[in-house]
């Protein structure tokens, strides 16, 4: 309850107190039973006091489920050293101990809603528990905070080896948890929960079937409200606005974070979930997900492992059987990996961006230097196929879903949505050179590489493909920039889904370390920062790249040159993709289809269905795209 009531409380008289014990209601002392001036005790009915109790005003409206707006009322409920709210419904509650409730808020046919000062050091509301991700030999714990963020997690947990950075934020964690108490936000509604036990819950939450809700934070605004449902049950968590968790979901030290779905019965221990991701019905253990994160499937396992963009197909399995000394080995997908059904990679790895994963691959592999590829098993053998997945109209249709699905009006995780960016285009450029190394080895076919095979022959046409896209995004920053600005030369890396200047993360990280930070929502001002101006940086860097490849030097002849570039890209990815597309309407695509009918029928079905190739949407923008970028 807000502190301009705290001094507006007073006393019950004579006549209130004989009215609340006509009402079945007792007090230890009604002495420390307190109300504010405009309290209605006739709606105060069979209620046990105990200990100091103030409660809030009770001549408004409240709306209730399935009531509507109803009139405040107190019944049936013990309530022990708190501070209720003006014009609260409280019905058939077993205990509130110790919190201090909003206004207008509706708890009804609950179970045990407390907290307590003695169990406080080991119980900080969620804030300061240490949640050991990617690695579960340890050694990458980040502690949970109400400001936490993807991009400060990926510091923390992956920048580790930096002496004193974990240290550093930790005591700005354990700051911030000295400050967590048991307040209830206002217009918070509670129907048939169980058990909540030290949790502090945000105005707007909804929380309804949960089965126990205990040591965490749920944090919520009006604009952007939380959701806790049925059969719930979560130990040692932060919850961020906008998230649902529903489905008899169970999750242990865990952060999920903002317009988050967790459903399903998914199981979750040592997790940090990011902005929009969606785990159903499947596994989670020592996971950091990064934002936009989907793994529908229940047979889905997610173990040590750092990921973003992440798309988990159906019976995805890591595993690490290297038991000489625990299980000490790691996962790192980079962004926009998807895996296909029945996949599975013996940890340790790291797969490099938007690549395919199909079949099992027990070879350690590393593809990070080739991004947009395909790594498939060939009767037990890794083949990578590198490029061959910048061709799939996926990857476009992924680039543009990922900005319509943020429903998020706070946010809190800095986000870098683009496919094509300075960590992707400069990996591709790397491997251009190691590509042509690899066409002038003396290895006849198949090249060998630390156990993924590589095709010689393919490896002309994944040229072609890369040199393509760094053409598409180096000559359209030049034209963009008409010459106007200096060059940036920097390193980027994906810090936890945002693509930065490696320079610039690495100020904050020394700022951090040297004590420079007062809190950790002012670290993420910092990150703010960055990724505001990062897609100028990106522009000046791209600027750069093209003047170095191509020898640009800002003349007519060099904007035609580029032009000219531009143009080809457009037109050679505009073509692929689309071909792409149009295999959907290729032979046996229809099968299935026309049922009872010859093959026409099917055809015409399918159509009637799913449109023609002409028809498509994706085609339909995908085209457009080109079209007007060239």
């Amino acid at each position: 309850m807000s502190r301009r009531h705290q001094d507006d409380h007073r006393a019950l008289s004579d006549e209130e107190v004989a009215r609340l014990r006509e009402n079945g209601c007792r007090a230890e002392d009604w002495n420390t039973v307190t109300v504010r001036p405009a309290t209605d005790v006739s709606m105060i009915r069979d209620v046990v006091f105990i200990g100091e109790v103030r409660l809030g005003n009770m001549n408004g409206l409240v709306n209730v489920n399935g009531l509507g707006d109803v009139r405040p009322l107190i019944s049936n409920v013990t309530i022990a050293n708190s501070q209720i709210g003006d014009d609260n419904y409280i019905s058939n509650v077993g205990l509130i101990s110790c919190y201090t409730t909003g206004d207008k808020n509706v708890i009804v046919d609950s179970g045990r809603i407390s907290a307590s000062e003695d169990v406080r050091q080991r119980m900080n509301y969620g804030i300061g528990v240490r949640v050991g991700v990617v690695n579960e030999a340890g050694g990458r714990e980040v502690a949970l905070s109400r400001h936490l963020s993807s991009n400060i997690a990926y510091i923390v947990a992956m920048h580790s080896y930096k002496r004193g950075l974990r240290e550093a934020y930790e005591r700005l964690v354990e700051k911030e948890a000295q400050t967590a108490e048991a307040l209830m936000g206002r217009r918070v509604s509670i129907y048939g929960v169980k058990t909540i036990d030290h949790v502090q819950i945000g105005g707007y939450t909804t929380i309804e079937g949960a089965d126990v809700l205990r040591n965490g934070t749920i944090l919520s605004v009006k604009e952007q409200a939380t959701y806790i449902g049925h059969g719930v049950q979560m130990n040692d968590f932060v919850v961020a606005e906008g998230a649902k968790i529903d489905g008899a979901a169970q999750l242990t030290k865990a952060y999920i974070g903002q317009c988050c779905t967790v459903a399903g019965g998914f199981y979750g221990e040592n997790l940090l979930a990011f902005a929009c991701s969606q785990l159903l019905c499947g596994e989670a253990v020592a996971v950091m997900a990064g934002p936009y994160t989907v793994s529908h499937h229940k047979s889905t396992l997610l173990i040590a492992q750092s990921c973003s963009f992440y798309n988990a197909g159906s019976g995805t399995n890591v595993s690490n059987h290297h038991y000489r000394l625990g299980p000490s080995h790691q996962l790192i997908l980079d962004r926009g990996v998807k895996t296909g059904s029945d996949s599975y990679v013996l940890e340790p790895a790291h797969i490099g961006a938007f690549t395919m994963i199909v079949g099992r691959h027990k070879t350690n592999p590393d593809t990070s230097a080739y991004p947009f590829s395909i790594l498939a098993e060939r009767e037990g053998e890794s083949h990578l196929l590198i490029a061959q997945n910048m061709r799939t109209m996926g990857i476009f249709r992924d680039s543009q879903k990922w900005r319509k699905r943020d429903m998020r009006t706070l946010k809190r995780d800095c986000v870098s949505y683009d496919v094509l960016n300075p960590m992707t285009v400069g990996k591709m450029i790397e491997a251009i050179g190691k590509m042509k190394q690899m066409e002038e080895s003396k290895q006849q076919h198949i090249i060998v590489e630390c156990g993924i095979r590589y095709h010689k022959a393919l490896l002309p046409r994944a040229e072609k493909a890369y040199k393509t896209a760094v053409d598409f995004y180096l000559c359209k920053a030049y034209l963009h920039d008409k010459g106007q600005s200096e060059s940036f030369d920097s390193e980027w890396i994906d810090c936890g889904g945002l693509i930065a200047p490696k320079g610039e993360i690495e100020d904050i990280e020394d700022r951090l370390i040297r004590g420079e930070y007062e809190s950790v929502e002012d670290i993420g001002k910092d990150i703010t920062d960055v990724h505001i101006h990062s897609w100028e940086a990106a522009r000046m860097w791209a600027v750069g790249k093209a003047r170095e490849i191509y020898g640009y030097t800002d003349t007519e002849e060099d904007v035609t040159d580029a032009a000219q570039h531009l143009a080809e890209a457009c037109q050679g990815m505009r073509e692929a993709l689309v071909s792409d597309a149009s295999k959907e309407w290729g032979p046996r695509m229809d099968v299935g289809y026309g049922a009872d009918g010859n093959d026409e029928d099917a055809s015409a079905d399918f159509c009637l269905l799913h449109g023609t190739a002409e028809q498509n949407v994706d085609v339909i923008e995908c085209q457009r795209y080109f079209d007007e970028t060239k």
